[in-house]
C-alpha cells in the first residue's frame, strides 16, 4: 500500500505513571488514548495501540486534498487537548494522577511511504522500512531545536505526496538524521496554537431553529470525504451544477479557512462570490452567496456521521441586505421554492460523486 503513516504519542507517560497511583493514573491515560481513537476516522485507520501512543494509517486516495489529511491529524490533537482540558477543569481528586494530569502533552509524527499488512498469529501488523522511519521519528531534537512540546512533525515525502508546501511554509522545517535511514526533512507546526486559535474562533452558522429553508441529504461516504468535496474548488465545481469554473483567493497558509472566497464563473460570463464565513473541519462550514438583487443569504452545511456514512443538512437563513438586515420580500414561498430547488440538485449531485470514493474506501 501507498499512504501516509501517523503515531500520535502521549509525552510524559513515563514520569506520569511512576509518580501516580496506578488506578488514576491508568484511567486518565486510558481516556486520553481513547479520545484519540476516537477522534481517528477516514482517511485514517487506527492500525494498533503501543503503549502511550497510536499508531494510524491511511492509503493515498487520488484526488483527495492534502487540508483534509492534515486536518484530520490536527483533529487527533483537539480531541486530546480537549479531554485533557476537561480533567483539568473538572477535577476535584487530590491524588498525584489527577494533580498532574497538566503535565501531559501530546506529539504526532507522520511520514507518507510503502507499507504492507502482515498477519502473525491472530493479529494484522504493518511492516516495511517507512513503517520503521515513522517510528525512529518519535526519538527526534523538535523540541530541543524549536522550543515546541506539542508539535505535529511532518516529512517532506509527505508534504510532496499531498501537494502540501503552501500549507507547511509558515511551520518550522526540521531534520533528522537516524542510522540505516538517513537524513529525514520535515517540517513542525504547534499544535497547541491550532488549537487555541479554533478555541477563540467565533462560531457562525444557522441554527435548524433559524432556518428559512433546510435541505437534507444522505450518502454512504464518511464526513471527512464529504468535507473534502465541500472545500476543495476542483471538486466543488463539479457538483455546483450552474458552475463552468471555479478559483479560490484569500487562502491563508494554502488552506481554505473563514475569509476564504469561491469565485464561480459561469457559462454566461458572470461570476458568484461565495464567502467562507466559518468552518469547523468534518463539522459544518458556513458560507454567504449572492441571491437576488444585491440580496445574500447565508447557510450552513452540517456533516453528521451516520453509521459508517454521513448525513447532510443545508440550513439557510432568510435573504438579507448588504447590511445584514433581513429583506422580507425576499422570504416568501417562491424564491425559497427556488432556492431549495437549486440547494437540493447541487447536494444530489455531491452525494452521486462521493458514493463511488466511499465504494473504493470500503473494498480497500
Amino acid at each position: 500500500m501507498q499512504g501516509y503513516l501517523v503515531i500520535a504519542d502521549i509525552s510524559g507517560y513515563t514520569q506520569f505513571l511512576t509518580e501516580s497511583e496506578l488506578d488514576h493514573g491508568n484511567g486518565v491515560i486510558a481516556d486520553l488514548l481513547n479520545s484519540i481513537v476516537g477522534a481517528s476516522q477516514v482517511p485514517l485507520t487506527v492500525a494498533s495501540i503501543e503503549g502511550d501512543a497510536v499508531f494510524m494509517y491511511g492509503e493515498l486516495i487520488e484526488g483527495i486534498h492534502g487540508q483534509t489529511v492534515l486536518e484530520s491529524v490536527e483533529f487527533l490533537y483537539h480531541s486530546f487537548a480537549s479531554a485533557l482540558d476537561n480533567m483539568v477543569t473538572n477535577t476535584t481528586c487530590t491524588c498525584n494522577a489527577c494533580i498532574n494530569i497538566s503535565s501531559l502533552g501530546l506529539k504526532i509524527v507522520m511520514h507518507c511511504g510503502e507499507f504492507m499488512e502482515t498477519t502473525v498469529g491472530t493479529m494484522t501488523t504493518l511492516t516495511g522500512p517507512d513503517v520503521i522511519a515513522v517510528h525512529r521519528l518519535l526519538k527526534n531534537h523538535v523540541e530541543e531545536k524549536t522550543g515546541i512540546s506539542d508539535y505535529l512533525l511532518v516529512t517532506q515525502r509527505c508534504v510532496d505526496e499531498l501537494d502540501a508546501s503552501d500549507m507547511v511554509a509558515a511551520w518550522t522545517p526540521h531534520t533528522e538524521e537516524y542510522e540505516h535511514i538517513g537524513v529525514i526533512d520535515g517540517y513542525v507546526s504547534s499544535l497547541r496554537d491550532v488549537y487555541t486559535f479554533l478555541q477563540k474562533q467565533k462560531e457562525v452558522k444557522v441554527e435548524p431553529s433559524d432556518a428559512w429553508d433546510t435541505v437534507r441529504v444522505a450518502t454512504t461516504a464518511p464526513p471527512a470525504i464529504v468535507w473534502d468535496h465541500i472545500i476543495d474548488p476542483r471538486k466543488r465545481v463539479q457538483w455546483i451544477l450552474a458552475a463552468d469554473g471555479m478559483e479560490v483567493t484569500e487562502t491563508v497558509d494554502g488552506r481554505i479557512a473563514p475569509g476564504s472566497h469561491f469565485h464561480c464563473a459561469h457559462g454566461d460570463g458572470s461570476i458568484t462570490l461565495f464567502t467562507v464565513l466559518d468552518m469547523r473541519p468534518y463539522d459544518y462550514v458556513t458560507v454567504m452567496v449572492e441571491f437576488v438583487e444585491d440580496s445574500f443569504v447565508v447557510y450552513s452545511y452540517y456533516l453528521m456521521p451516520s453509521g459508517a456514512g454521513t448525513r447532510i443538512f443545508a440550513h439557510t437563513a432568510v435573504p438579507v441586505n448588504a447590511d445584514g438586515d433581513p429583506i422580507e420580500k425576499y422570504a416568501g414561498a417562491e424564491y425559497r421554492d427556488e432556492w431549495h430547488e437549486t440547494l437540493t440538485a447541487n447536494l444530489q449531485a455531491l452525494v452521486k460523486m462521493v458514493e463511488p470514493v466511499a465504494a473504493t474506501l470500503q473494498d480497500a
